[in-house]
């Protein structure tokens, strides 16, 4: 038997669902707001190479100045480590680890951050 528990055992078939909302029923809801979204946003994107957070921290000034010339600036350190070193992101998203490097290295390769990205 397939029964639900709430139900008693003489009602067969499908419960009845209770109608919400309906005409006149403005409890709490808002229209749908229309959205018109305008044309992608375009940023520049580049990107610096450590190989541990010691140097990143020690080069802040070339952080500083590579960050007026971007969008985003993108702090990819080879080492494992904290990616929300607040010395360091305060220039730009920071990236630790291999394989993080591994995936900005084959960016670089590729020629994206060449162009601007959404």
């Amino acid at each position: 038997m397939n029964r639900r528990p709430n139900n008693p055992p003489e009602q067969k078939g499908r419960p009845r669902r209770r109608r919400r909302g309906g005409q006149g029923s403005d409890r709490g809801r808002s229209e749908a707001e229309v959205v018109k979204k305008g044309p992608p946003v375009l940023k520049k994107y580049a990107v610096v190479f450590y190989e541990n957070h010691a140097q990143a921290r020690e080069d802040q000034q070339r952080l500083a100045e590579l960050k007026q010339d971007c969008d985003q600036l993108n702090i990819v350190i080879k080492a494992e480590g904290s990616m929300d070193d607040p010395e360091l992101t305060q220039h730009g998203r920071v990236y630790a680890g291999d394989a993080w490097s591994l995936i900005h290295r084959r960016r670089v390769d590729d020629g994206w951050y060449n162009d601007k990205h959404e």
